[in-house]
């Protein structure tokens, strides 16, 4: 079930202020008691202290207790993930785990029990209501007005599409989860295999037809915030401001390169939707370990600028929620097996075979990609309608939902950024 993390920010309240010094006074007595005891269940923690915690705040709802003791669990939990992580790598304790093996809390931070969490749409706003004490005529209200990508998603929960988790609140963020099922892959009617390259994606679909994707944007954008940080670390001496600019600029080129890659992969979702076929991809796991004997510069410029697997990854989350059944094959040979004869194909950029056959290298590729997931059909689990992921695509990137990017995904061929940042390019 994918979950959708929806996060609102609000200016400092008094009453939510006193409720999470309370809630932090709790936790870091239940994370005190669970290392000294060496007892981590959300239950066990609960039943030693709950009497103690209704003792210290007895206006407050009992249900904040039971959510304090939760959120301590959770911290003590994590604090001994890493520690055993570390014992793994073989490295010391940290600055902050220094003189005591306890966790420190920095910000304070609670789970919402959903008895006293209320919150309504009226299609404009979402009106928040948290209760604080036992009988609490005059609640926390919070309103809060979506942007464009969240209102769609608070729509899809008034409608009663998904479901919503418990929310975690601190002391100007909430933060709601939102659970949406998992559609089932329908049954594929073709195939479309996608050859991933440095500057480019080849797709070959098998009922007819193929077309190349521009994605030099991803190493452009990458390989220009290298140089930016080169330049702005020359000369400093600074360690705390080298990793200032580093992480200034790996946000900005996250940002850029995710972006891309959401409309690409929309334009391949919408394509495998249009024609109800699979997503033959290749399956790039242990890339660094295949490429370790290269020259550096080759490393570098695969590892660093090239984000294939990030995109993969995106691909595979939008394949799992629109139920687009998606196919991994071993890469190996695809671009030097001729497609018609599976001879060895000759050449660097055109191949030639004996056969007849002369085509781009990467083009052989897709049709080859596409071939060798054509013998993993039948796929198991595909019980899926292809019209209930169409129906499910158009509702959540239609206009009337603020997004409206797969309209210019379908109207328009790729490269987008691509284009756009070459034409400014000549222009200047």
């Amino acid at each position: 079930m994918p979950t959708v993390a929806l996060r609102f920010t609000f200016k400092p309240n008094e009453k939510i202020n006193h409720l999470l010094d309370a809630c932090g006074q709790m936790t870091q007595q239940a994370v005190k008691w669970a290392l000294d005891n060496r007892k981590t269940s959300t239950h066990t923690i609960v039943k030693a202290l709950y009497p103690t915690f209704r003792e210290q705040f007895p206006k407050l709802h009992s249900c904040w207790a039971q959510k304090a003791t939760r959120t301590a669990a959770a911290i003590v939990h994590a604090f001994q993930r890493r520690q055993r992580k570390r014992r793994r790598k073989g490295e010391g304790e940290k600055e902050g785990d220094k003189g005591s093996e306890r966790p420190r809390i920095k910000k304070v931070w609670v789970y919402v029990d959903k008895s006293t969490f209320r919150w309504e749409w009226d299609g404009e706003y979402l009106t928040v209501r948290i209760r604080v004490l036992a009988r609490d005529k005059a609640p926390v209200v919070l309103r809060f007005r979506p942007h464009h990508k969240y209102r769609r998603y608070v729509e899809a929960w008034a409608r009663g599409e998904c479901d919503w988790g418990e929310p975690t609140l601190s002391r100007s963020r909430l933060i709601i989860p939102l659970k949406f099922p998992d559609l089932s892959p329908y049954a594929p009617r073709t195939l479309i295999g996608v050859d991933s390259n440095e500057r480019s994606l080849d797709v070959f679909i098998e009922a007819g037809g193929e077309c190349k994707l521009d994605t030099a944007y991803v190493p452009l954008v990458n390989a220009e915030h290298d140089k930016r940080i080169q330049r702005g670390c020359r000369g400093k001496h600074n360690p705390k401001a080298k990793a200032k600019i580093q992480r200034k600029h790996g946000a900005l080129r996250r940002q850029k390169t995710e972006a891309f890659w959401h409309a690409v992969a929309l334009r391949l979702i919408w394509m495998a939707l249009s024609c109800g076929g699979a997503l033959v991809v290749e399956d790039l796991k242990g890339l660094k370990g295949r490429i370790r004997g290269k020259p550096k510069r080759m490393r570098r410029r695969l590892l660093n600028q090239w984000s294939i697997r990030r995109f993969l990854r995106l691909l595979k989350d939008k394949a799992e929620v629109y139920g687009v059944p998606m196919i991994e094959v071993n890469p190996a040979y695809t671009s030097q097996t001729c497609p018609v004869c599976g001879e060895s194909l000759r050449g660097r950029e055109e191949l030639v075979c004996r056969c007849g056959l002369r085509m781009n290298r990467h083009a052989v590729a897709a049709r080859n990609i596409a071939r060798r997931g054509k013998k993993q059909l039948p796929l198991e689990g595909t019980k899926g309608s292809l019209g209930e992921s169409r129906k499910l695509f158009v509702r959540r990137q239609s206009l009337s939902a603020g997004r409206g990017s797969w309209v210019l995904l379908v109207a328009l061929p790729l490269p987008l950024f691509g284009a756009v940042r070459r034409e400014a390019q000549a222009t200047a």
